[in-house]
């Protein structure tokens, strides 16, 4: 059993959620349209939550915000420094006017500038102060910092939302005596008592938070994968309500530690942990889902039930286990191709459909769609110039049928599609107007020699559309363009 400080508990009712996931990778030629997912509030709970879309209100108006990262970007003339760029939701969308660019020389925000930081390798959004204003957890891969005398890589600030936006934050406090201090760290409420907690591989820090980055309480002992079998290597991880409890549910793709194996691929193991009101369970194995390429996961309700679904990557396959009441099972999943009927394009090895992706309800019926990137479609002569498509939810789940694709050379969508471009290489999406239906975000982080760039769609109850889309860059942002990867991630 986990050893240390209990979860702590409260006396009110635990806020049902929605749950929502993402991931994006680019697909076909005909392309058109994303979807996206979030698992319903429980019938039994008085006061459903927002949205994870809706938590994702830094400044607290209402409307769901924008975070997206370039990791790799100049500031300062420091090469891989880092920024994030966040563009704030209105009644009208998202507009690039409301965009606003953070920094380590921000005002406000710890520390500075270096190269090799990479601010914004990593980032989730939770309110975990409690004080109605997400807050932005932003991992720094390369930060090289000092505590206690002792020498640490990697670190993660929080970023305080307030009515101005992010005008201050935190270092969270170093773990341990060891190097590293950026794992892996997911947000979402895993004892179901309305607060937000923060997970990383053996740790829970159950919220709130202190301005200080100190949680109200710590629990060690809380692995995501099986700690008998070969030690693993966090690859990413999901959360979700996955029985309609109130309380979120991890799912954590893990790999062997060594990782290869005699053909020369590698393994993936897919584990699942319940929440509950002691916390998270010992993780189990859905071995179902195990094999090569299982890089993504993400949970939200596809089939409207209230429950968040699980869907997981595979060589060039999207995979769909449904949840039921007592969460997953390991059952086999269904399996979604490029050649699924409904679905645009032709299955193709290299394609990497279905790599990344996310799930909300694009259209406002009440299912949750998927928004799932084809990074490297070849067409009209052009490789690797991406694609993505939205496959729609319904009452038994997506099926593939009605799924629809766009590319760069889809009509009204800015741009011209190039090879190299991996338009779809990263997928988000967000209701940023309120209208119940999310928005698709996309982004091709190798746009313009690497520049990077992200496209904002619109999304109508017939789905998304390309009709008064826009996309951003360097030059809307005024960064540095070179190398930046503008898109490489979006916040969690």
């Amino acid at each position: 059993m986990p050893q240390s400080v209990a979860a702590p508990h409260s006396a009110v009712v635990p806020t049902a959620r929605r749950a929502t996931a993402r991931r994006a990778v680019a697909i076909a030629v005909a392309l058109l349209a994303t979807s996206a997912v979030t698992a319903a509030v429980p019938a039994a709970h008085a006061q459903p939550a927002p949205t994870r879309e809706a938590r994702q209100d830094f400044n607290g108006d209402g409307y769901a915000d924008l975070a997206v990262a370039a990791p790799y970007a100049t500031v300062g003339g420091k090469t891989k420094a880092g920024y994030v760029a966040v563009l704030y939701g209105s009644p009208k969308g998202l507009l690039a006017a409301s965009r606003k660019v953070y920094t380590q020389a921000s005002p406000g925000i710890p520390d500075t500038p270096e190269k090799n930081d990479m601010f914004g390798f990593r980032m989730s959004a939770a309110d975990l102060d409690g004080d109605g204003f997400t807050d932005l957890l932003v991992g720094s891969g390369g930060e090289r910092w000092q505590q206690d005398g002792i020498e640490r890589a990697g670190s993660r600030t929080v970023l305080w939302g307030s009515r101005a936006g992010f005008v201050s934050g935190k270092v969270l406090p170093a773990e341990g005596t060891g190097l590293s201090q950026a794992p892996f760290t997911v947000a979402g409420d895993f004892n179901g008592d309305g607060h937000q907690d923060l997970a990383r591989n053996g740790r829970v820090m159950w919220g709130p938070f202190g301005r200080d980055g100190v949680p109200a309480a710590v629990q060690d002992g809380q692995p995501f994968t099986d700690e008998d079998e070969p030690m693993k290597i966090v690859v990413t991880v999901a959360v979700g309500d996955t029985d309609g409890d109130g309380a979120d549910d991890i799912v954590t793709v893990g790999r062997a530690s060594d990782g290869w194996d005699d053909e020369g691929t590698y393994g993936n193991y897919v584990y699942y942990s319940r929440g509950g009101r002691d916390g998270l369970s010992t993780p189990v194995r859905l071995t179902r889902l195990d094999g090569p390429k299982a890089d993504s996961v993400a949970l939200g309700d596809l089939d409207g039930d209230g429950r968040a679904d699980l869907v997981a990557d595979g060589r060039n396959t999207l995979r769909v286990l449904r949840a039921g009441k007592q969460g997953l099972t390991d059952t086999a999943p269904r399996v979604i191709t490029q050649d699924t009927p409904g679905v645009p394009g032709v299955q193709e090895l290299g394609d990497q459909f279905g790599n990344h992706f996310s799930v909300g309800d694009v259209d406002g019926d009440g299912y949750g769609d998927i928004l799932a990137g084809v990074s490297e479609e070849d067409f009209g002569g052009l490789r690797d110039a991406g694609a993505f498509v939205v496959i729609p939810g319904g009452p038994a789940g997506p099926t593939g049928a009605g799924t629809k694709a766009f590319s760069q050379n889809s009509a009204r969508v800015p741009g011209v599609a190039e090879t190299g471009d991996r338009f779809g290489l990263a997928v988000h999406l967000v209701d940023a107007n309120g209208d119940g239906r999310a928005e698709p975000v996309v982004s091709a982080p190798w746009e313009d020699s690497r520049a990077g760039a992200v496209w904002v769609f619109r999304a109508t109850s017939a789905g998304a559309t390309a009709r008064g889309s826009f996309v951003f860059g360097a030059g809307t942002l005024g960064t540095t363009a070179s190398g930046a990867q503008l898109g490489a991630v979006f916040s969690d």
